[in-house]
């Protein structure tokens, strides 16, 4: 038998009989309908025959064409053959615009034909994947959102969330830690390892949305839902089928949305705004925050039953105040990188900065440590220099024997919530864009000066919290 897999869906019972009688050289899967082939459709799937009528009475309907639409967007790579008895000029185009990739006339059907041509179909989507798992291994080896660090703490994040990859494919898991301690890359990490790899990991941070553009986001909504909803859109949970979902500050979503996750966890069904239809989702669920849970709950601000439904796998990512032993290998990590990337002249690092970066306290974790190696690396440009030393470390660090004075009070004691979620924006922007504050105002949608005022503003009304958003303070502060 030939390693090809072929799904034909028609609703003609003896045609699927003989078709399969013929085909019997291949692994034929067979549906009679519509519904019953989204079930059975996988990516392991070689070539799809597909007719297009479903009832006879009503032609002109094409019920394989919607289905057709829905193959490409769930499984793009996937050749689609149209088989019909009803042929013209306009059911041709249409079908070719859904994304159809051959025609076979059952009217003058030759199986000895059609035999080799799918079998060559099937050769060609067994190469694209083939290349798709090359490409994705490259990804890989290059950019592996590999999670640097020696100590115990790291070791076991790393191992338990590798372990869970491969062997929980459903159970939803929280992953909890300051800010900057590297939540979204312990997120990909188990995306790299898990056995949905092969489908989307959707990350989203929620910024800024109100409540029913929240909802809209994640879970879709059809046309006229609210005012400027002016078509049908599918949400960020559609969106993510058959993969994970990442939801970033979970603990900042209103109750309402997240009643819906908890309806999600529970049944695994989603329901679009303004829509009473149901959808079965099959996707994974990420969830991160910085925030204390259970002080959310005794303020009101979140559900205690959500939080034991996604408090079964709780992943907690230490600050890095508490792993220092982690410091000199994710310096050398970042300096490796930004050396090449900021094309300086660099060979190592002196003794000298190592020792003041050990005696940091890091309030910004790990992505503080990223941004003070990359603002080294940039200064050492300016006289050529061939080692990373102290001079090229700004102030900041080295002061009082390199110890910050450190506020113990955490990201909460922001009690304005837009305040908070535009800081972090803000501070994300900085960090994808490396302090182009031109290219932070775009990415934001705002002017350079109501950007600049923003972050004044909430300087002077929250001081003793702004040591947590190390890149705002250096590119607006020179701190």
């Amino acid at each position: 038998m030939l390693d090809f897999k072929i799904l034909i869906i028609d609703d003609n019972e003896s045609f699927l009989s003989s078709a399969k009688t013929v085909l019997k050289s291949f692994h034929v899967i067979t549906s009679n309908s519509v519904m019953k082939a989204r079930s059975v459709l996988s990516n392991d799937i070689d070539v799809v025959l597909l007719d297009l009528v479903f009832d006879e009475s009503h032609p002109d309907e094409l019920q394989g064409i919607q289905l057709l639409g829905f193959i490409k967007e769930h499984y793009p790579n996937l050749q689609t053959i149209i088989m019909t008895n009803y042929t013209s000029t306009d059911i041709t185009v249409r079908a070719i615009k859904a994304g159809a990739t051959d025609f076979l006339s059952k009217k003058e059907l030759d199986w000895i034909e059609w035999k080799t041509r799918i079998e060559n179909y099937c050769r060609n989507s067994k190469k694209i994947r083939q290349l798709e798992q090359k490409n994705k291994e490259l990804i890989a080896k290059y950019d592996p959102a590999e999670i640097i660090g020696v100590s115990k703490e790291i070791d076991f994040v790393r191992k338990r969330l590798k372990d869970l990859a491969q062997n929980s494919s459903d159970i939803s898991i929280l992953i909890t830690g300051e800010t900057g301690t590297g939540k979204n890359l312990a997120a990909k990490y188990f995306y790299n390892y898990s056995t949905r790899r092969s489908n989307r990991l959707i990350e989203f941070s929620i910024f800024e949305l109100s409540e029913s553009l929240l909802e809209s986001e994640l879970f879709g909504h059809v046309k006229g839902a609210f005012t400027g909803a002016t078509q049908d859109k599918k949400g960020l949970f559609e969106e993510a089928n058959k993969g994970i979902i990442l939801l970033d500050e979970i603990g900042d979503y209103d109750l309402k949305i997240q009643k819906k996750i908890m309806r999600f966890l529970e049944e695994k069904v989603i329901t679009r705004v303004g829509s009473s239809q149901r959808t079965l989702i099959d996707a994974q669920l990420i969830l991160a925050t910085n925030q204390n849970i259970l002080q959310l709950i005794e303020e009101g601000k979140f559900r205690e039953d959500l939080y034991h439904r996604i408090n079964r796998v709780n992943i907690n990512i230490p600050p890095l105040r508490e792993r220092k032993e982690d410091i000199i290998p994710l310096t050398d990590h970042f300096f490796h990188y930004f050396k090449e990337k900021e094309k300086t002249n660099l060979l190592g690092i002196t003794p000298n900065v190592y020792k003041v970066f050990k005696n940091y306290d890091w309030p910004g974790n790990v992505r503080e440590l990223q941004s003070v190696v990359w603002d080294a690396c940039t200064r050492t440009r300016l006289n050529k220099a061939r080692e990373l030393d102290i001079s090229h470390v700004k102030d900041e660090l080295i002061t009082n024997k390199g110890q910050r004075v450190y506020s113990s009070r955490s990201l909460l004691d922001i009690k304005n919530k837009q305040a908070l979620l535009e800081l972090k924006e803000i501070e994300k922007a900085l960090e994808k864009t490396f302090g182009n504050k031109t290219e932070v105002a775009r990415l934001l949608k705002m002017d350079l000066d109501s950007l600049r005022y923003t972050v004044n503003k909430y300087k002077k009304k929250y001081p003793e919290q702004f040591n947590m958003f190390p890149l705002i303070n250096q590119y607006y502060f020179n701190i």
